[in-house]
């Protein structure tokens, strides 16, 4: 088979038939690992730098409007050991809700949540402005990423389903909790977010139309090592199927895949029910995941495998950043043995890393060039 542009290769995955080889790609480059260990501007550079398949997310091109009902300060600090902490204040005429986090040079990770009391949704609901994607900007991003790659959209809000944004607002235990003892306000809550995130898409896929090939949606707050499969089905799966189903008559064209980093092997049949298109990330146990190495590929493969595509699998943790050539060689072939065999299948590492040399990426995307043709 003629050897394939990176676009062609991964719309070809997308559409359903079979590339020259597997695509291989990233998900979400870090900045801290583009700009301190790869020496590049952006991601884009990062992708062509190692010869990987582009999949470019938009995120300089989002612009909030103004809001006079919603104003948000903040205030940082050192805070000793390299950290910053951050003070938030979003200030509403109905109330003020406050959260703190701690930034490290890598990431940034909650301290205090934003909503501390059940009333505090309306807040969100009535006053929480929905950002917009330039549309010049990104229609700039796409040219510029020409047959590199395509671009993957995103919802609006910390994580890409409603279940997934409540707990960041609210807190993963704090929701688990009110799940069970109140059912009906964490519906009523899902509801506002799941709004939130419709006018989102219809303000900006509509304008958008066949630019975007993939949207990423759902997040690891939904994994089965945090929620109960009865709990996915309750709160998660209704939303994310409407949501689902509002990008695809929006753009039938755009592939959705859907996020579930943390186990998911006893999920295996109920992703599927929210009629996404992928499923990511396919995680081992050494990024936090129940997939085990060359035990469980097989059943993910027959089982979901055979209702959407699959992306991700890669060890991030343990071999893209800390292994040698002939480990990642032997990684790369160990997902493209269990997941990649009759197409349907992106690689990808199962999440982010921060500290994988340049010299590791060299030999993941040669070890796909080399051992995962068709």
């Amino acid at each position: 088979m003629q050897t394939m542009t990176p676009k062609q290769r991964l719309e070809m995955v997308i559409r359903g038939g079979i590339p020259d080889r597997v695509p291989a790609t990233i998900h979400q480059w870090q900045p801290y690992h583009y700009r301190n260990i790869m020496d590049v501007a952006d991601d884009l550079e990062a992708f062509v730098a190692v010869g990987l398949d582009a999949v470019i997310y938009p995120w300089s091109c989002v612009r909030y409007p103004e809001n006079s009902g919603w104003r948000q300060t903040g205030i940082e600090q050192p805070a000793g050991d390299g950290m910053t902490a951050i003070e938030t204040r979003l200030v509403t005429p109905d109330g003020t809700l406050t959260g703190k986090a701690m930034r490290s040079a890598y990431t940034t990770s909650t301290t205090e949540h934003l909503f501390k009391q059940p009333d505090d949704i309306r807040l969100i609901d009535k006053y929480w402005p929905v950002p917009e994607l330039d549309v010049d900007a990104v229609l700039a991003l796409k040219r510029r990423l020409g047959d590199h790659g395509i671009m993957r959209s995103f919802t609006n809000g910390p994580q890409g389903s409603p279940w997934q944004d409540a707990c960041c607002f609210y807190g993963t235990e704090h929701m688990i909790y009110r799940a069970f003892d109140d059912p009906t306000w964490t519906h009523e809550f899902l509801e506002i977010l799941l709004r939130k995130k419709m006018e989102f898409h219809q303000k900006n896929l509509v304008p958008l139309k066949g630019v975007f090939a993939m949207i990423e949606t759902g997040g690891g707050a939904a994994s089965n090592n945090v929620i109960s499969p009865a709990m996915f089905e309750e709160f998660c799966i209704p939303y994310d199927r409407r949501q689902h189903a509002l990008i695809h008559a929006i753009d039938p064209g755009i592939a959705i895949s859907y996020h579930t980093c943390g186990g998911m092997m006893k999920l295996l049949d109920l992703i599927p029910k929210n009629d996404c298109d992928f499923s990511e990330t396919l995680s081992p146990p050494g990024c936090g995941g129940d997939i085990r190495d060359n035990q469980d590929e097989a059943v993910i493969k027959q089982s979901l495998g055979s209702k959407v595509k699959l992306m991700g699998g890669l060890n991030q943790s343990e071999i893209l950043e800390k292994g040698t050539r002939d480990r990642i060689y032997a990684e790369v072939e160990r997902c493209f043995k269990g997941y990649g065999a009759g197409g349907g299948y992106i690689m990808m590492p199962s999440d982010h890393f921060f500290h994988a040399p340049k010299d590791n990426l060299l030999h993941y995307a040669q070890a796909v060039k080399e051992r995962c043709r068709y």
